[in-house]
This record gives structure tokens, C-alpha cells and sequence, in this order.
């Protein structure tokens, strides 16, 4: 997919479009984080639960500056920062700005950084992260690839992110930044 169409879908997602796309680790449902009405048509479409939170997907740190508390960002910003060797999501404390439809109404968001190169498009072009959810039904399998979304997706989606596929057949670790315990392995 060219920049330029990233750029157009990326002008899209700040106006509320929701898209699937491969990530890092498997293909996700995303939005804008400060589109209510967007996250909104995320959980119905997954069926999925407003209490559950949602990952922030970046290229950049200081992307998802804003939904983390201060302290939490200057203290663990060199942690934060580090490429792992696979992919993982932190839970940190959000900020008080942080949406509730972002943390689950819970004082944590989970934030993860990615190196896709569309991904990084698409946060570069909107200045914002990305909502980044599993692509499928609550409880069911994920799709793998974009035929499966078009397939599942195209009339549920405004866009379908094409070019390139996922680099994991499995989701993020989701590890607590305070504790260091492992949620998810």
C-alpha cells in the first residue's frame, strides 16, 4: 500500500474510521484512541465488553505520552523504549486524561511499541497511536491475513490495510511495567 493511501486512510482514522490491519503480532481491529463513537463500533463489532481495555499501538514513545501518567513515563521511559526480542504490551499507569473507553475504567492502559512500517505510517500521518484489538469475534480465532478480512470484514471495516502480513502467528505478551509480572506469556 502506497504512503499516499496511508496518508488518506490515516486522515480517515482521526475522523473516526475503523480499520483491520496486521500488526506485529497477529491482525487487529483500530481506530483512533479519541474516537468515542469508533471505539464504540470496535466493541460491537467484536462484541466485546466496554470494561475490557484496549492496546495503544505506536512506533513512537512519545506518541502515547499523553495516555500514560507523568511520572510512570519519565521513570520507566528507558524500559518503555527498548526493542524486545518479541513483541510485548505493558500495563502502566494511564493518565488522568486517558479515555475510560481506553483503560476498561480501570487507572492502567496497556501500550506497546511496534516497528511495521505501516503502522508507523499511519501513526506518523495522524500524530496519534492506534486502538489495537485482535481481528475476530470475541472468542473466536483471529483472521491471519487479508484475504480472511476482506472475507469476514469488508462490509464491518472502512478500511482494509493490505501490503504486508503479520509477523506472528500469536498475540503480544502482556507483561504489568510496575510489577514485572507476566500476564499473558
Amino acid at each position: 500500500m502506497s504512503p499516499w493511501r496511508l496518508r488518506e486512510i490515516s486522515r480517515q482514522i482521526n475522523r473516526g474510521a475503523l480499520i483491520a490491519y496486521p500488526t506485529d503480532t497477529i491482525w487487529g481491529f483500530g481506530c483512533s484512541p479519541l474516537s468515542v463513537r469508533a471505539v464504540e463500533r470496535l466493541q460491537q463489532l467484536k462484541r466485546r465488553s466496554a470494561n475490557k481495555g484496549l492496546i495503544l499501538l505506536s512506533p513512537e514513545l512519545e506518541y502515547l505520552k499523553p495516555f500514560i501518567d507523568e511520572s510512570t513515563y519519565y521513570r520507566y521511559h528507558k524500559r518503555l523504549s527498548l526493542v524486545t526480542k518479541k513483541p510485548v504490551t505493558w500495563i502502566v499507569k494511564a493518565s488522568q486524561y486517558c479515555p475510560d473507553w481506553l483503560t476498561g475504567y480501570r487507572d492502567t492502559v496497556a501500550i506497546r511499541l511496534t516497528r511495521v512500517t505501516q503502522v508507523k505510517f499511519l501513526c506518523d500521518f495522524s500524530h496519534t497511536p492506534l486502538v489495537s484489538t485482535s481481528a475476530n469475534i470475541s472468542r473466536r480465532k483471529p483472521i491471519r491475513n487479508s484475504l480472511l478480512a476482506h472475507k469476514h470484514f469488508q462490509h464491518s471495516v472502512d478500511y482494509i490495510i493490505e501490503g504486508f502480513e503479520t509477523g506472528s502467528q500469536q498475540a503480544s505478551e502482556i507483561t504489568d511495567l510496575k510489577t514485572g509480572k507476566i500476564l499473558r506469556a
